[in-house]
């Protein structure tokens, strides 16, 4: 049983500029926004080119969650200035910005904007000048939310609560074939995958650590009635996918460093597990749990946050419903009580799935996503689903 995750502190209120990590931005915009062309720097517009823009942590503020404290915000732009000052909400903040250098062909710039006490869409303006005139005027919007912590809320599954018991001493095991119908594996430590290849199959008190390159650390091909409990599927980032297709159930199941978490198909059932620490891989949008099609899915009462701790990554989503799924439907899917982290959105149904009574009800959402709790195409039903730490009902961002 891994040990419980360690809490991420909060951005501080800076006083001090971190210069290394301004050094890193820039050296970020330099390499996006410069190519060598005959041995002389051409501009590369990113972001930058047509239009300036604003970065929290490398990453741009638009419609973005900000933590409501006080942060360094970074401005880039084409045009030449020397300083500016940060307006929030059309009040004037006391820092200025400063160390402003070039980067390419871009200029930027940084300094401190205090979100403390706000909620909601904040405009953010930035009025830059070059000697006593005043050059440009840059605004942008964004989302203060209160301080992202990784912290789960009580009651809710984590690493004590999943995952092999304490004191289960496990025996050591290769990578299992499974063949043998009804069969009952209990208090191994498989280093290797595991296949299944016949029903009714029972896993408990053991961990899968599958670290090949392949697309399942738990495969099911016509394994209906496969149920793992008080379980780990770990790898080191190689398989793509902990568990699959369908006809199977996780209890109290503990899921870690796969590119992607358990994918949903017919008949499956997922409760009072903890989805976390994924690792991204070039072409694969990672999600603590995805479907393309499926039915009859119940997902109740788990942990889902795809992110690694200490990563800036927000990795795609907790729930991914409808990618690429063409004519295939999705159906009769209950996903219910779950605390919902991470992701660019923490729920994405995307426009073009066909869904039929698909339903989000009564979960909770924390603010490490990029750019808030769901975006859903009308098809899916949201009920009573809120914010974890104010209790307001969450909105729910429209697919198309």
């Amino acid at each position: 049983m891994t040990p419980p995750r360690a809490l991420a502190t909060p951005h501080p209120r800076t006083t001090t500029r971190t210069s290394s990590r301004f050094t890193r931005v820039l050296a970020g915009v330099a390499a996006a926004a410069a190519l060598v062309v005959g041995g002389v720097s051409a501009a590369v517009p990113a972001q930058a080119g047509v239009n300036p823009y604003m970065t929290y942590e490398g990453s741009s503020v638009n419609s973005a969650n900000v933590p409501a404290t006080t942060v360094d915000i970074s401005t880039l732009t084409g045009v030449k200035f020397d300083r500016g000052t940060y307006y929030v909400n059309d009040v004037v903040q006391g820092g200025s910005i400063g160390g402003v250098a070039l980067a390419g062909n871009y200029y930027a710039g940084e300094g401190e904007v205090d979100l403390t006490g706000l909620y909601g869409s904040v405009k953010v303006v930035a009025k830059l000048y070059s000697g006593k005139y005043m050059v440009q005027s840059v605004t942008k919007y964004l989302r203060a939310v209160p301080i992202v912590t990784n912290t789960i809320p009580v009651g809710f599954p984590t690493a004590d609560t999943t995952g092999v018991p304490a004191w289960v001493t496990l025996t050591p095991s290769a990578a299992l074939d499974v063949w043998t119908p009804g069969a009952v594996l209990d208090g191994l430590d498989v280093q290797g995958c595991l296949s299944v290849h016949v029903p009714d199959v029972t896993v408990r008190n053991s961990r899968i650590t599958c670290t090949d390159e392949t697309l399942r650390a738990v495969s099911l091909t016509d394994a209906p009635g496969f149920v793992m409990e008080d379980s780990e599927i770990v790898s080191d980032g190689s398989a793509q996918v902990a568990i699959g297709w369908g006809g199977y159930t996780l209890r109290r199941v503990e899921i870690r460093g796969t590119q992607d978490g358990p994918r949903l198909g017919d008949d499956v059932s997922i409760s009072d597990s903890y989805v976390h620490g994924l690792v991204r891989h070039d072409g694969v949008h990672t999600d603590a749990m995805q479907s393309t099609s499926g039915s009859n899915i119940v997902v109740r009462h788990n942990t889902l946050d795809p992110r690694q701790d200490g990563s800036d990554d927000f990795l795609n989503s907790a729930v991914q419903l409808g990618t690429e799924t063409g004519p295939q439907r999705l159906e009769n899917a209950l996903f219910e009580g779950n605390f919902f982290n991470g992701g660019s959105y923490s729920v994405n149904v995307s426009c073009s799935a066909n869904v039929t009574n698909v339903v989000f009800r009564g979960n909770a959402y924390g603010h490490g996503n990029r750019y808030g709790a769901a975006i859903a195409n009308p098809g899916v039903t949201f009920t009573q689903d809120r914010w974890v730490d104010t209790g307001n009902l969450i909105k729910v961002a429209p697919a198309c």
